[in-house]
């Protein structure tokens, strides 16, 4: 191939498109000729057994926009690194099975790669985010050892908002997972502070987060936590017994590390929600995504 040939790459907050960067005698990269802004679409694929199907192809999936095909820019089955805010109830009824908890967390952590980042927050008498975004697993667990607590009320959508707010400066998917053993019950003394959950499910699905949850036994998920799992593309585990939390944890973070990322050019960044959909040509699998996305400037992988 010639110095002239078109490359695609992944970047950051766009897809870059254009010939290959030159490089200068200081080894720095010069400016890329055009930029494109896209939306990354992230997809789990399973089949009929809940399975995960992992070696597919791009010609194996369907793009569309509104209802519109749309052309996939840019396809990968690799590996993508996570970046997940991991929330955990910590709320008085958790009291018994917190250490279940603190193990189980430990375990989860086991189970990130090299590049993966997680920040532990809490909630309960208060909302508490780490500054830490890390995958350094002993930072980690001193934070789980010496900064949670049991406590307090189920102040739910109140950490979902502010796991996402701390996200503000992070590209690429961003993925919120929470432990809890009950709806939300915030009881904040200033009522202001608590979120609405209306509200926080307008911010992940405006921002294109992936939220997660992991119901824990005898509590029951709010319904409208699971209905937000589904609509960002992420999931929901109700717990049968509370010892299978490590194996909950686990399965999610497989889930993670083997979807698809898709990305795609809008025809028309009008502002407003466009629905997506993600169509397989084998009609026996299944695919997982977000169902919307805000047409704006600014988005990309």
């Amino acid at each position: 191939m010639t110095a002239e040939r078109l490359v695609v790459m992944a970047v950051a907050g766009s897809l870059f498109v254009g010939p290959p960067p030159v490089v200068d005698e200081r080894g720095q990269q010069a400016a890329f000729r055009s930029v494109v802004h896209t939306v990354p679409v992230y997809v789990t694929v399973q089949d009929g057994d809940g399975g995960l199907v992992p070696d597919l192809t791009e010609d194996d999936f369907e793009l569309f926009d509104n209802g519109d095909p749309v052309e996939i820019l840019f396809f990968s089955n690799d590996i993508v690194p996570l970046t997940v805010a991991l929330l955990l109830d910590m709320s008085g009824s958790m009291s018994a099975d917190f250490q279940l908890v603190r193990r189980s967390t430990a375990q989860f952590f086991l189970t990130l790669l090299p590049d993966d980042r997680v920040r532990i927050g809490t909630l309960g008498e208060e909302v508490a985010l780490s500054p830490h975004l890390t995958g350094d697993l002993i930072v980690l667990n001193r934070i789980l050892e010496q900064e949670v607590w049991p406590g307090g009320s189920t102040p739910l959508w109140t950490a979902m908002r502010e796991a996402m707010r701390s996200f503000a400066n992070e590209s690429g998917r961003r993925v919120v997972i929470t432990l809890t053993d009950g709806v939300d019950s915030c009881n904040f003394a200033y009522g202001d502070l608590c979120a609405d959950g209306g509200d926080v499910e307008r911010q992940a699905l405006d921002e294109g987060f992936m939220t997660y949850a992991v119901g824990m036994a005898g509590g029951g998920l709010d319904g409208r936590v699971k209905r937000l799992a589904e609509r960002t593309g992420g999931g929901f585990v109700e717990l049968e017994d509370n010892t299978d939390l490590s194996a909950a944890f686990a399965r999610i973070a497989n889930e993670l590390h083997h979807q698809y990322v898709l990305a795609f050019t809008p025809t028309d960044l009008d502002g407003k929600t466009h629905k997506l959909e993600v169509r397989l040509k084998r009609r026996e699998l299944r695919a997982r995504t977000r169902e919307s996305y805000l047409a704006v400037s600014g988005t990309g992988l």
